[in-house]
């Protein structure tokens, strides 16, 4: 029997638990490889320097990575950083494990946790090099907005966990989404937008999601936007 972080059946304030099907394999990977690759929220502090072999290195976390293709990909070509896979739905962290097994991945942890939660209980400040969100929930409905994870609060949060001269990058389809979040930085002063032409090597790696793939064929235009910490 698979053991579910209790996280998962509080109030959710960024997602709505939605029952997704969870395939054998999924289900035989987390069972099997957890304890190898999915870091344990029992302690109020996670201690990312005990779960890499080279702790020095960068961390990068990439925040709702849903099928997880642009994270292995992620850790793929950046052996030289630590990456940090923060998710809630069970099928994908299934589905990611059994292809760090099978790649032999060693640069790369999950962890099963709402991200709101996880910020303001269980990580550090100062933690982070990169933090990275590929088209999450964009709640187009007005009334639901609210649920939406980029805003003022979350934005301060991902300032508190970045360090000094960290950066956060956001990418959607969803435009009055994307204009929302420019403005919300426009708020803050402590941020400065970076150029295309200046972005990290590090976001040249990412690869384009299933939604990206769904976006571009439905005619719809991908935005992307990077921040780093002053």
């Amino acid at each position: 029997m698979i053991s579910v972080s209790k996280e998962l059946f509080r109030p959710l304030r960024s997602y709505v638990l939605r029952k997704g099907r969870i395939t054998k394999a999924q289900k035989k990977a987390i069972t099997e490889f957890r304890e190898d690759y999915i870091l344990p929220t029992e302690t109020k502090t996670l201690d990312f320097s005990k779960a890499f072999e080279e702790p020095e290195n960068l961390l990068i976390a990439e925040v709702g990575f849903g099928s997880g293709e642009n994270l292995l990909n992620l850790a793929e070509s950046n052996t030289n950083a630590n990456i940090i896979g923060i998710e809630v739905y069970l099928s994908g962290i299934g589905k990611v494990l059994n292809q760090i097994k099978k790649r032999r991945i060693k640069n790369l942890k999950i962890i099963n946790h709402d991200v709101v939660t996880l910020f303001s209980s269980y990580i550090s400040n100062e933690i982070f090099d990169y933090l990275i969100l590929l088209y999450p929930d964009p709640w187009p409905k007005r009334k639901h907005r609210k649920r939406r994870l980029l805003g003022k609060e979350f934005l301060k949060q991902s300032y508190k966990k970045l360090k000094h001269g960290g950066y956060i990058y956001f990418k959607t389809d969803w435009e009055e989404y994307f204009l929302s979040i420019e403005k919300e930085f426009s708020f803050q002063k402590k941020w400065i937008k970076q150029e295309e032409k200046d972005f990290p090597t590090v976001l040249k790696t990412l690869s384009k999601t299933n939604y990206e793939i769904k976006a571009a064929k439905e005619g719809r235009r991908s935005l992307e936007v990077l921040y780093k910490k002053l």
